[in-house]
Formats: structure tokens, sequence, C-alpha cells
């Protein structure tokens, strides 16, 4: 009867104490973000008891999967991490100043974050330029190398996208330093309650739902477009949603597919919106366990081949290790497919500027980072 009474003792300070950290992270950390009103999301199609739906059946790695994922990870032997030098700055700034004759230039500053650039005007997708893809400073996912530009050299902005609400994408440190360098910021529905949370005034925020169309000035259309994702900052599952974009500027039409699983929605994007001269298209941390919310190679190439597209350029991978697979195999395989498929792709470093008909296209650049592969 003791035992039982210190064992009931010792559940019970558990479980105060599990209620006792929940609160203080949920109200006291700021970088957890804020809980959008229900009622402000009940409007939308895809909104349904309190949560966001995908267009298609959707499922992603659930509790019963962790102890085997867990597993995994610790007998790991695939190559998690590229070597220290590892490292990038930004390059072919001249260019920019030379030709500014309509040219929209790019440049991918790591994982899913592009800076566009034309005329002096600059747009920002993603930008997850901190140092952890964690709501924490001392815990998480690190990055393998700075970002080539810092938040504090960014330039004025035009606006800033925002393909969803995890920390991957979603960083509240870089948030913070961007807020009086742009002029809007664009999130899907539910994720302006963070960003009013963390400072931004909300004049500055246009807040979308899929096929929402909104004009920055007269040369830029920005538009939300469908993914098959989800959302949630630690203890809120699907209570924002994500989505695709595609910004047309000037005649250069592009599409940036963030964080999305493959699904047959890539060619009613290209139908309403297409052709486009630019894809940037996820290829990473995928696995058999989240299959329905990441793409891997193959599909990213599927999804391309649904739209009437010039290039494909690789995003979200080579940044931060959310994956059981090594951190050079999607783009290792992607190049592989991407020849058996006669694909159009582009494959620069983090930090060079390129414009689509870019012609110094080194697609292995990456091998010299790795040990197993830098010597083949």
């Amino acid at each position: 009867m003791l035992v039982l009474k210190y064992i009931f003792k010792g559940l019970l300070f558990i479980v105060v104490i599990s209620v006792l950290g929940y609160y203080m992270v949920k109200y006291f950390q700021p970088s957890i973000g804020r809980a959008p009103e229900t009622t402000l999301m009940e409007g939308s199609p895809y909104y349904k008891d309190g949560q966001f739906h995908n267009i298609v059946p959707t499922r992603s790695a659930d509790l019963t999967q962790m102890p085997s994922i867990l597993m995994s990870y610790l007998n790991r032997e695939e190559e998690s991490a590229p070597t220290p030098d590892y490292l990038f700055t930004e390059t072919n700034q001249l260019q920019l100043k030379q030709d500014t004759a309509g040219t929209v230039y790019y440049n991918w500053l790591g994982h899913a974050a592009i800076l566009m650039q034309k005329e002096g005007k600059y747009i920002l997708l993603d930008p997850m330029l901190g140092e952890r893809a964690s709501p924490f400073s001392f815990f998480g996912p690190k990055r393998y190398s700075k970002s080539p530009i810092s938040t504090e050299e960014l330039p004025e902005l035009e606006a800033v996208i925002f393909s969803h609400d995890h920390y991957d994408h979603l960083d509240y440190p870089t948030i913070l330093k961007l807020i009086d360098k742009t002029k809007f910021f664009y999130v899907p529905l539910g994720v302006k309650s963070s960003l009013v949370h963390w400072g931004v005034p909300e004049e500055k925020i246009r807040e979308c739902s899929w096929w929402d169309q909104k004009d920055q000035d007269f040369d830029i259309t920005i538009t939300a477009t469908p993914a098959r994702h989800f959302s949630g900052r630690l203890f809120s599952p699907n209570n924002t949603f994500w989505a695709s974009w595609v910004v047309k500027w000037g005649d250069e039409h592009v599409y940036f597919g963030g964080d999305t699983g493959i699904f047959d929605g890539f060619a009613e994007i290209d139908e309403k919106l297409g052709p486009f001269d630019m894809a940037f298209m996820p290829i990473g941390a995928y696995n058999p366990a989240w299959h329905d919310i990441h793409m891997d190679p193959e599909e990213a190439i599927n999804a391309f081949q649904q739209m009437r597209a010039t290039k494909f350029f690789p995003i979200h991978w080579g940044t931060f290790d959310l994956a059981l697979h090594s951190w050079y195999e999607p783009i290792n395989d992607l190049i592989e497919l991407s020849e058996l498929n006669e694909i159009p792709l582009i494959s620069l470093p983090q930090g060079e500027w390129f414009h689509k008909d870019v012609e110094n296209n080194d697609a292995f650049w990456w091998k010299k980072y790795s040990e197993e592969l830098k010597n083949e």
C-alpha cells in the first residue's frame, strides 16, 4: 500500500510539472507565437472542427511511430552533416548593378529561403535565417552554416512571404529584425496572430487563403496557392493554414513550393497562373512515416512535370538535419533523376545571384563538402 502511495505521488508530481511547463512555455516563450481566433478561421472552406484540412486525405507521423523513428536516428549510418568548410557568402553582386533591364534575379539563402531582386527592389520568401529551427535558442535542429546574407545585411524589402508557421520556415528572431525594413508580410490564414504578437503592425500584414491574389504594386502580383502540408507551433496542430505561392513580377512568373507533399494540384496551379519561368521545388526532409507532407526528389519532378515551368531549382535541403537520409541524398538523387527525365535543373550554392538563363550551373558543387563523396 505504501509503495502505491509513493507511485501515485510520483505520477502526480510529473503531471504537475508537465502542466506547469506547458503553460510556462506557451505563455512566456514568445517564439511559440499566438494561436488565431477560431471564429476568424471558420469562414474558410478548408477549416473544420477547429483545424485546417488538405483537399486530399493527409497524415504525418503519429505517436505510435515515434519509438521506431527514434531508434532509427540512434542507429543511423548516413552522413548527417557536411564538412566544416560548408560556408557561403554573397556572390555576383556586380551583375545586379550592371543588369537592371527588367531581369529578375534569385538568391538561395539556405533551406527554403529565396531572395528575389529586380531593378533594386527585393522580395523574400520563407526567411528562416536563424540558427535553430526551434522555439528555443539552445535546443533543436541547428543550421549547418550561417545564411550567406544575414538578416541585418538584407536590404529594404517590398514583401516577405511565408508558406506556413513551422519553425524551419517562420523564424521568430528573423522576423523581429525584418519588421522595420519590410513593407508587407504575406501569410496564410491564422499566421497573422503570431506576427502581431511579435510586433508586426497589422496594416503591414496580408493574410491569404488559397487563390487569394494581392497586387503589391503595378508590377508585382502575389497569389497564395494550394499545398499539401500541415501546421503548428508546439501545442497548436493545424490551427493555421499553409500555402505555396506564385509571384508575378513584370513578365516573369515564379512558383514557390515552400513545403508540400505530392498531390494533383500542381496542374491546376499551372492552368490558372502559369506557365512559369522558375519553379522552386522542395526536395528534402522526407521519410515514409511522413510521406504525405514532404516530397522526395522523384515526387518533386512529378510535381514539376504537372506544370509548364522553364527551370527547376531545388530548395528545402542542405541546411538542417530534419530526416534520416544523408544531408546530400536529396540533391544527389535529384540530379540523377533530372538527367533521366530531361529536367532543366539549376543547382547553385547558397548566396549566388542568378537568373533563369544562368549559364554557369555546376550541379555537383556540393560534393566537395561530403566526406563520403568528395574524392569521387
